[in-house]
């Protein structure tokens, strides 16, 4: 069932006239200014299809961009090494976010830099946690070598949690060809990967305007073996884009269908999805900010706009600008995850960030998933007796709450962070697979 407020049912942000005038603003920014696309491939699929081609630039007329965007499917399926396969559209799924390069060390809670052995124990608590629905690569194993980092970070994540994987970090072609292989070997199949991937993919565009090539030449490769990927956008309004909220999403829309039409026309139906992760200059520092209205707004929006083009979705929450885990940081929790569920969002990347997002702590980890619990919880229709979730289900769900004193809060989240390190064993890799998983990364 999909989210909804009692028994009105979904949340808007954007009415149909709003949607309908940023998508006439957005598909004439196609048509007239264009978009980089640096690939040969993904521009000759482009024209062929009845784009205009000027170099790396390409103009995508109004129809194209219709009839590419109609080809990708509206659902997607998420499978997993050993779990149940997720599918969208039946309400917001929750995972982590990434993929900062400090973390709070859990056992000293000093800051440091981020190892693969942190991938490695995020992902087991994950695991653990049966609010949090799958698993991003949530932070940098800046002791890899960089070339193949992005492939020993989706290993380590693998190896320690059954859910749906997906990494944020791969953004070539050669890295994406190992994790193409990875996911073959723990679905057993090339047609196994394309019923249910385990793994999907996040790419990000470059505002404004631009896709980098190395990350859609990547796309392409994930997108021809069945494994789902997605566009994040990132407009930051002040600076690559207009100080506006219209003038970002316009941007953001254009960004978005620009990913979805290159893979479309290059290989039709393959799934896809847009992320939107908006932001506003700080206008003293010039720097990214993190947890303002606007940004929750934006983001949120994407439900609407995901139902306009018929699109999955997935927006940013959380990763609130509190240095640590506070009071700041649990009202961006509460604001932005339960807007973003009621407004329908497929897919909500956020908990265990602080500091607009530069760095894991797993207190946040442990009390952002708690807040998204109860925002669950709340977001979900009255039953048709009347009655709402009962005491036990609530109390399952949400394993202990928050004591009013924030102290205390963060301690007993980094107590139970410890415990379910300590306790939990996600289900082990077969050790042949894990052999062939191990070689694969090595190169």
């Amino acid at each position: 069932m999909l989210n909804v407020a009692g028994q009105a049912g979904r949340l808007h942000i954007l009415t149909q006239s709003d949607l309908e005038r940023l998508d006439q603003a957005a598909l004439t920014v196609l048509a007239e200014t264009g978009v980089a696309v640096p690939v040969p491939a993904a521009r000759d699929a482009l024209a062929a299809a009845g784009a205009q081609v000027e170099g790396a630039t390409v103009h995508i007329p109004a129809d194209v961009v219709r009839r590419l965007v109609a080809l990708a499917p509206p659902t997607m399926t998420l499978g997993a090494r050993a779990n149940r396969a997720l599918v969208t559209g039946a309400g917001s799924l929750i995972t982590t976010d990434g993929c900062p390069t400090d973390i709070y060390d859990l056992e000293t809670g000093e800051k440091r830099a981020t190892v693969a052995a942190d991938l490695a124990a995020i992902a087991r608590i994950v695991d653990a946690l049966p609010e949090v629905d799958f698993c991003w690569t949530t932070v940098s194993a800046q002791d890899r070598p960089v070339e193949r980092r992005g492939v020993h970070e989706i290993y380590e994540v693998l190896a320690n949690t059954g859910k749906h994987v997906q990494t944020v970090t791969i953004v070539d072609r050669e890295q994406a060809t190992v994790a193409v292989e990875m996911a073959r070997v723990i679905a057993g199949s090339e047609q196994a990967v394309r019923r249910a991937s385990p793994i999907s993919a996040l790419l990000g565009t470059i505002t404004p305007l631009g896709h980098d090539e190395g990350t859609l030449e990547a796309g392409l490769v994930f997108a021809e073996a069945g494994v789902p990927i997605g566009f994040v956008t990132m407009p930051q309004g002040g600076s690559t884009t207009p100080l506006t909220m219209a003038g970002s999403l316009v941007v953001g829309i254009a960004e978005a269908l620009s990913g979805v039409c290159a893979i479309q026309a290059v290989h039709p139906r393959a799934a896809v999805f847009i992320c939107f992760i908006p932001s506003f200059m700080d206008l003293k520092t010039g720097d990214f900010t993190g947890g303002a209205p606007e940004d929750t707004l934006m983001g949120a929006a994407v439900g609407d706009i995901g139902g306009f083009y018929g699109l999955p979705t997935m927006c940013g929450v959380n990763a609130s600008g509190a240095k640590l885990p506070g009071w700041q940081s649990a009202v961006d929790d509460v604001t932005t995850t339960y807007l973003s569920m009621l407004t329908g969002v497929d897919m909500l990347t956020g908990v265990g960030m602080v500091a607009g997002g530069r760095i894991f702590s797993f207190e946040e980890l442990i009390l952002g998933t708690e807040v998204a619990a109860l925002a669950r919880a709340a977001a979900r229709a009255i039953a048709a007796d009347g009655t709402t979730l009962d005491t036990a289900t609530r109390a399952q769900q949400v394993p202990g709450w928050l004591p009013a004193d924030g102290a205390a809060a963060r301690a007993r989240a980094r107590e139970r962070a410890k415990d379910l390190l300590a306790a939990h064993q996600p289900p082990p890799l077969d050790p042949a697979v894990d052999a062939e998983l191990r070689r694969l990364v090595a190169g």
